[in-house]
């Protein structure tokens, strides 16, 4: 049985700073990935440039069921002090509207830097491993636990501290499949239901292929079934063949998830015209009727929106594109615009883990110590990043809550070993 200092149980943004951190008061830390590589989701993150973090920062950013947790930890260890470390790595930041971008604008030049850097503190890398189960390794004499003992694919070892960093269950095509819940579990802790989060919303509308390809900036609104609205946002909203997408769409979709896993229907208001009132667009669209009135239903909103959207509408309406302007009721006109401000669609479903970015559950913050990342049941466990019930908004929140949870259990970690 080999045995380590450190083992970390996944090579992802968390698990790779957790080891940078542990490396810093010379602990000895082997680092145990599934994939064939460290940091794969790393290389999909902001459209392959890397949105590492963001200069706003606020606790309306992270969400969980004690999403103060996660504000807390920031205090300890946050944006400015990524900013810096990275800076210290080679990673110079280029501020896009707040949004932090390596200066390279490459997400594989912080996985490459980063893999770099553990190289020359001696961290040990096994990639192609998986790990089955941990379980408390007891004093043969005293019966007190003094450490894990780690069992994978390949090995069996003995580590003093362990640190989880397995994921959650988001993007399983880069290595996230919830296998670390089940370790976590073994070990004593609970868990909140996990959710997809940051995922696209499928529609149980007719009209969804008519508009796929449009995008428009606009707002959406999630609220219950029972009619109380849970999450907005606005932006640009991208039109899908299954649905609605979008940054907006991700930000309201973890509530849309929870209501979903209660078998639940919720429902989301779109407004497509945000800029404008109910009563200015039926002025609009009456002078345009007027002005156009040999032409179609569907030419009288040329510039107003996208044609496909516009398609979308006309069906939503149950009126026809093609009919001649001047013979559209001044009551279709009103019910256009209403439609275009409250927009109204049913939800069946997310993007599912699959397109999901991250996940909204994991293991119970209220067993974890924000100060250290250390488990409040397991004495020498350490979490860190998505496992965790924290989940942050777009802009590069959640891997700025890899990094903050990473290289807090990192250096708490180093320091006891």
């Amino acid at each position: 049985m080999e045995r380590r200092e450190i083992l970390i149980a996944g090579g992802g943004a968390a698990g790779i700073i957790a080891a940078l951190a542990a490396s810093e008061n010379g602990a000895d830390v082997l680092i145990i990935e599934k994939m064939g590589q460290l940091g794969k989701k790393i290389l999909a993150t902001g459209n392959g440039r890397c949105n590492y973090t963001n200069y706003y920062q606020s606790e309306e950013c992270y969400r969980g069921e004690e999403p103060l947790f996660a504000w807390n930890a920031l205090q300890k260890f946050g944006m400015q002090q990524t900013v810096e470390l990275f800076k210290s790595y080679g990673i110079l930041p280029y501020d896009r509207d707040g949004y932090v971008y390596p200066l390279s604008g490459q997400a594989s030049c912080i996985r490459d830097i980063l893999h770099m850097q553990l190289k020359s503190t001696g961290t040990v890398i096994h990639t192609d491993e998986k790990i089955v189960d941990a379980q408390l390794y007891l004093n043969k004499k005293t019966g007190k636990q003094c450490g894990f003992t780690v069992l994978t694919d390949k090995h069996k070892y003995f580590t003093k501290k362990l640190v989880i960093a397995t994921g959650g269950k988001a993007s399983p095509i880069h290595g996230s499949d919830g296998s670390g819940y089940k370790i976590a579990m073994g070990l004593g802790h609970s868990l909140v239901t996990p959710i997809p989060a940051l995922s696209s919303c499928m529609l149980d509308e007719k009209y969804t292929k008519d508009w796929a390809g449009a995008r428009t900036n606009g707002s959406v609104m999630a609220y219950s079934e029972e009619g109380c609205l849970m999450c907005e946002d606005s932006g640009e909203l991208q039109f899908v063949a299954h649905g609605i997408s979008g940054i907006p769409v991700f930000q309201v979709s973890r509530y849309i998830s929870k209501e979903l896993s209660k078998g639940k229907r919720p429902y989301l208001i779109m407004d497509i015209m945000p800029f404008y009132s109910e009563k200015e667009i039926v002025c609009e669209l009456l002078n345009r009727k007027k002005k156009y009135s040999i032409y179609s239903t569907g030419d009288i909103f040329k510039g107003l929106l996208n044609n496909r959207l516009v398609a979308a509408l006309i069906k939503k309406c149950g009126l026809s594109l093609k009919k001649p302007a001047k013979e559209l009721p001044e009551a279709s006109i009103k019910k256009l615009a209403a439609v275009m401000k409250n927009w109204r669609m049913d939800v069946i479903d997310t993007g599912g883990f699959d397109k999901a970015q991250v996940t909204c559950g994991g293991i119970n913050t209220s067993e974890i110590n924000f100060d250290t990342m250390e488990s409040k049941i397991c004495n020498g466990l350490y979490f860190a990043g998505e496992i965790l019930d924290i989940d942050g908004i777009c802009g590069g929140y959640n891997l700025q809550w890899a990094w903050t949870s990473g290289y807090i259990a990192g250096i708490a970690a180093g320091k006891i070993a």
